[in-house]
């Protein structure tokens, strides 16, 4: 029983001072810049849907929509749409909304 305890410690002690080696590589995909402003088409709205790797139902029934609609939703019209993935498109909305509020300000205030 001792040799056991005493081999499972050396097991346990030798991983921590050297991890195994694990043999894989974990790939992100290219991140692909679309905007999406109030002016934003149909087609523009699909693409930027899309390039947030929203579900391919979600694209399907938000991609309808021009950009001052799809930033007209609320939370709650979203998740009714998109279930559960509503709080995340919700989220992606509201980022975009800010940074647009954001440039709006920036570029007022160098008019000035």
């Amino acid at each position: 029983m001792d040799e056991l305890n005493d081999e499972l410690l050396k097991k346990i002690t030798n991983n921590k001072i050297q991890p195994p080696h694990r043999n894989f590589k974990v790939e992100k995909p290219q991140q692909v810049f679309v905007p999406l402003t109030f002016e934003s088409s149909t087609e523009e709205v699909k693409a930027w849907l899309e390039a947030k790797s929203f579900s391919k139902e979600t694209v399907e029934h938000l991609g309808i929509l021009t950009g001052a609609q799809l930033f007209s939703l609320n939370r709650e019209e979203l998740k009714k749409v998109c279930g559960d993935e509503g709080n995340r498109v919700y989220s992606k909305i509201t980022v975009e909304k800010n940074q647009l509020e954001l440039l709006a300000l920036s570029s007022a205030e160098k008019r000035e």
